[in-house]
């Protein structure tokens, strides 16, 4: 089951209606693995709520998924649902590393 509302990313899609409901929900599900793999996390990453001021070394499940991951699994999903060539594809998933970047783990030196 995604972190992210399937209803965001059908806002994102433009799609009205629930007709290719179970296609995006693939599509997300897919993209957030694909996220957490290339961050090398188990969960996509948080924010507390009251960041930047927060005193909390490691955030809490209960905290949001941070906007740039979320941008990064749309655009993810953008690359598997709506692009038509390779290079579309290639194109949606750069952009989606490019702002899943700065949350990576263990990337060595």
């Amino acid at each position: 089951m995604s972190v992210i509302n399937l209803e965001i990313v059908k806002r994102r899609l433009r799609v009205i209606g629930d007709f290719n409901d179970e296609d995006i929900q693939q599509a997300l599900d897919g993209a957030e693995q694909e996220a957490c793999r290339f961050l090398n996390r188990t969960q996509l990453p948080t924010l507390p709520q009251d960041w930047p001021s927060s005193t909390e070394d490691v955030p809490s499940d209960s905290d949001p998924v941070v906007a740039d991951a979320i941008e990064g699994v749309l655009l993810l999903v953008l690359a598997s649902y709506n692009a038509a060539t390779p290079e579309e594809v290639a194109g949606y998933r750069r952009a989606a590393e490019t702002k899943l970047y700065p949350y990576r783990l263990c990337i060595g030196v």
